[in-house]
């Protein structure tokens, strides 16, 4: 079992089961989304030195909110659009939760010690010069990599899908 938390502690997620993967996104949304987070007071920043946004994702049905669930507001870019939860206790981004998934895609800046970034997706987005040539495979896209990894994770459910409990919208002050 794995515990991740907000800053402050108050809000904590159980994880059991292994992560399907650990991806940097570098979308236009995540680095716009990761933007307005960090005017929050006392946000800490969720983005890597590169711009991307590291997530370490894990299948719905293995994520549970054991604590602090009343501090959960959801911000979205646009109507209907992604959920990215916070925890208002201290402004922590938690995870995104994609419409119709069976996984969320939480924050690696919850988590201790993160495990090491796999891949980087979506590099039609990032600006130039910012993605180091290190070894970690990326595509402009997501790759077919990617895409196994959830198919497989997908198929391990049953092929179930996983609803998550409706949570306040976060409002941000301009």
């Amino acid at each position: 079992m794995t515990e991740i938390t907000c800053r402050c502690g108050a809000t904590m997620l159980d994880l059991s089961g292994a992560p399907i993967m650990t991806a940097s996104c570098h979308c236009q949304s995540c680095r716009d989304a990761a933007a307005q987070l960090a005017t929050l007071p006392g946000a800490q920043p969720v983005t890597d030195a590169n711009g991307g946004t590291p997530f370490v994702i894990w299948r719905k049905d293995r994520v549970t909110v054991t604590r602090g669930a009343e501090h959960l507001r959801a911000h979205t870019l646009r109507e209907g659009g992604t959920r990215r939860a916070v925890a208002t206790c201290c402004n922590s981004p938690i995870y995104l939760n994609f419409n119709g998934g069976h996984w969320l895609s939480l924050y690696a800046a919850r988590f201790d010690a993160p495990p090491q970034v796999e891949m980087r997706t979506m590099l039609m987005d990032a600006e130039p010069g910012t993605v180091p040539e290190d070894g970690i495979p990326g595509a402009r896209r997501q790759s077919l990599r990617f895409m196994l990894k959830l198919l497989g994770a997908w198929a391990a459910t049953g092929f179930r899908f996983f609803k998550m409990e409706p949570m306040p919208r976060l409002e941000l002050r301009e």
